[in-house]
């Protein structure tokens, strides 16, 4: 082979043609990564929405019990884990199915139900790792425009057609923050195709206080096309260890099963969750600070005369202009405070802040209001 030749007659030829309109996920900066750039000792994380609060002691107590038996590999049907959770939403454990975070099952829907041709609604912008499962299956990722931040349930419906396979709704919305109530949720599901599944990705569910809200599972029970998505990565703090799961009619999550490898969650996921669901305190705890938060990022704005949008996840989308986003993204990081720039998730002009414990909510607008006048 002549290093340089034509790429379509050389390994890259073997590649499917849609890995290659692929784009790599970009998370938010690390705080090692910068202190190393930026020669900085003091830095907090608020880019990611991860839990601030972190897991409950009695995980960790968990965890460090079951490391000897690393060895062995895991429950390859996290049959403990399903029962106990079973049990907590009053269903069987074939209504549920593991995945490796939330993530994994996004993608197994997509092994799933999407295949060449098909296609698969979604916001625009939204979540970023909806189209990549319509991109990679040779489906097609039919984008919806959102209506003042918030899912167009109307338009998303009159986007469905003979190919449309799937709808994937992040509920809270993921970078907005927004919240679509249960009855229009009942209204879309009432008005698309019989042949579409709606996935309701609730990864920040915990943390809604709408009024219009906690029929989603009844949904999910009720309806032979409807998927709910949940996570341990927030609410439970194990963004670390990747556990999620969906919960549907068995003949649903069976397609999960039949796609899905075996020993994809991990034996230390399986015991922390097992041990996160045991401490319901540490919950309720971690919902009252990030509503606390949440208030608290609306006042300061407010008085810093910066537009945030009502939030019902751990996190709050802010306006602040396209033409200083770069800037003001810059100059928190020069505080030591790492915040998520929101072009690269297409809303250009904002920054996406996660909801921290009181004392970083405060170190956050205090630089905030700094960073703003640099």
């Amino acid at each position: 082979m002549v290093i340089g030749s034509d790429s379509r007659n050389g390994i890259a030829s073997c590649v499917k043609p849609q890995v290659h309109a692929l784009t790599p996920y970009s998370p938010g900066k690390p705080i090692h990564e910068v202190q190393r750039e930026l020669g900085l000792t003091d830095v907090i994380k608020l880019a990611s929405n991860e839990n601030p609060f972190g897991p409950a002691p009695a995980v960790v107590e968990a965890v460090r019990a079951a490391v000897p038996d690393i060895n062995y590999y895991p429950d390859a049907g996290s049959m403990d884990l399903r029962a106990k959770l079973a049990e907590r939403h009053g269903v069987s454990i074939d209504h549920l199915s593991m995945g490796n975070g939330s993530d994994e099952i996004l993608q197994l829907v997509g092994y799933a139900v999407l295949d060449r041709d098909d296609e698969l609604v979604i916001g625009d912008p939204t979540f970023a790792r909806y189209a990549p499962q319509a991109v990679i299956n040779g489906a097609r990722a039919v984008k919806v425009p959102l209506k003042d931040y918030t899912h167009d349930v109307e338009a998303m419906a009159a986007a469905c057609g003979p190919r449309t396979k799937a709808i994937f709704l992040a509920n809270p919305h993921n970078p907005a923050g927004t919240y679509v109530g249960d009855s229009a949720i009942e209204w879309l599901l009432d008005n698309v195709p019989e042949h579409t599944l709606v996935v309701l990705d609730e990864a920040y569910y915990e943390f809604v206080d709408h009024a219009d809200a906690g029929r989603s599972q009844a949904m999910a029970l009720a309806r032979p096309n409807v998927m709910i998505l949940r996570t341990f990565s927030k609410i439970h703090a194990l963004a670390a260890l990747r556990v999620g799961y969906a919960l549907a009619r068995p003949e649903l999550t069976r397609w999960l099963e039949q796609v899905r490898e075996p020993f994809n969650v991990n034996s230390l996921a399986q015991v922390a969750a097992l041990a996160a669901l045991d401490d319901r305190d540490h919950v309720a705890n971690t919902v009252a600070a990030n509503a606390a938060g949440r208030q608290r990022y609306a006042e300061g704005c407010a008085a810093l005369g910066v537009r945030a949008i009502p939030s019902q996840a751990n996190f709050t989308l802010m306006e602040v202009g396209a033409e200083r986003e770069q800037t003001v993204y810059m100059g928190l990081m020069r505080r030591g405070v790492i915040v998520r720039n929101c072009t690269p998730l297409g809303l250009p002009g904002h920054i996406r802040v996660t909801i921290g414990t009181p004392e970083q909510c405060e170190r956050f607008l205090e630089a905030f209001a700094e960073a703003l006048n640099d």
